[in-house]
């Protein structure tokens, strides 16, 4: 599913504009990114939530050659999928 298609469902669904879903969900990933950034959740109702989480330094090999390689520490996103979804998916 690509944007255009999420924003066309979403918008026939709940019978908003396009426009207005569009600049909803753009909201959202701006809210969601820096409320990651502080190392908070994110909570997606019925879906599950988004979660920061530091993955530390470590030490890695090239595959091509089997040099080692630093790979510096980061700030990863994690979603843990909620009871609902997990519960839909089942079947």
């Amino acid at each position: 599913m690509t944007k255009k298609e999420l924003i066309a469902k979403i918008a026939e669904e709940s019978g908003q504009k396009k426009a207005d879903v569009e600049k909803t969900l753009d909201s959202l990933a701006s809210v969601a990114a820096a409320e990651l950034l502080g190392g908070g959740e994110v909570p997606l109702s019925g879906l599950g939530k988004l979660k920061a989480k530091e993955c530390k330094a470590r030490e890695g090999r090239n595959p091509k050659t089997g040099a080692p390689v630093s790979i510096p520490a980061k700030m990863a996103v994690k979603f843990a999928v909620g009871k609902e979804l997990k519960d839909a998916l089942k079947g």
